[in-house]
């Protein structure tokens, strides 16, 4: 089952920052710069994951990656979980809200 994913990154240093743009633009459409959104199975999401894990800098480095829902039906959108890979969220970012 394939799901919608809206990926996003805020990566410290430039070197690191095109590996992370070239990687997950192998799994998704640029929206932004750094948003992207793919459609991800949880193997090819999995290979996402650990692809990125290998270049960013876990304490200063950020990627998000926020569930939007089953790839389905229009109307099939599940509440946002999100994932990090790095950086935490801090507390003040705990409630969060896609429009």
């Amino acid at each position: 089952m394939r799901r919608h994913y809206l990926i996003s990154y805020d990566i410290c240093n430039e070197l690191r920052l095109r590996r992370v743009h070239g990687i997950v633009k192998d799994f998704g459409q640029p929206v932004q710069y750094s948003v992207f959104l793919a459609r991800l199975t949880d193997s090819h999401k999995a290979e996402l994951v650990r692809r990125l894990a290998k270049v960013v800098h876990h304490e200063e480095d950020q990627v998000l990656f926020f569930d939007l829902g089953k790839v389905k039906g229009q109307h099939e959108i599940e509440p946002p979980v999100h994932e990090v890979v790095g950086r935490p969220l801090g507390t003040e970012n705990s409630r969060i809200v896609v429009v």
